[in-house]
């Protein structure tokens, strides 16, 4: 009789198989045991009916205990199909982790500094950031500031009157000097 090694290192392949033998078993229990439980009820239900007391302690119980079992297969069904999808996920990670590792071979290959490059990016990321939490200064400033309301656009409405009237001032003094310089050029003529 020989010894198998509970040390040796199962694959990914065939822990998936021994996985699926043991939800389909677990699955094929959980039925059964289904089963069992709506009959306990329904035998629960009928003593209830017929007033014996004591019938439906038993069925209850009967029904309590199966329930119990029917819960507990019902986790151990899902840890197993958890299993299957973290094994599934680590067989793609693992692809990706040695995509990683030849890609950082490479790159010393190319005489890349991965340390440099990893510290350009995370400047670019930190500027960004700062960028970002700037713009969202000036957008929460300009929020408050235009939620003013009226005293907001009272204030805009005296600054348009002021300007405009500035404005016109400019306009009819550049006219004025316009005019005189005209005037002065037609005489030198």
């Amino acid at each position: 009789m020989g010894f198998t090694n509970p040390f040796k290192k199962v694959s990914p392949e065939e822990l998936k198989t021994k996985l699926s033998m043991s939800e389909q078993r677990l699955t094929a229990r959980e039925k059964e045991l289904g089963k069992k439980r709506e009959a306990a009820r329904a035998k629960a239900k009928e003593a209830l009916s017929e007033g014996n007391d004591r019938e439906f302690r038993v069925a209850s119980r009967r029904y309590s205990m199966v329930d119990g079992q029917v819960n507990t297969i019902g986790s151990m069904v899902e840890m197993a199909q958890s299993m299957t999808d973290v094994i599934e996920m680590q067989t793609g990670l693992k692809e990706v982790v040695e995509i990683g590792d030849n890609l950082g071979k490479w790159q010393k290959e190319l005489g890349f500094d991965t340390s440099k490059l990893e510290g350009a990016v995370t400047n670019i990321r930190t500027s960004m950031e700062k960028v970002n939490t700037a713009t969202s200064m000036m957008t929460s400033s300009m929020d408050a500031a235009m939620n003013g309301g009226s005293e907001l656009s009272e204030i805009q409405d005296s600054l348009r009157s002021e300007l405009l009237a500035e404005l016109s001032t400019d306009t009819s003094s550049k006219d004025e000097l316009s005019k005189k310089i005209k005037s002065e050029m037609a005489e030198s003529e």
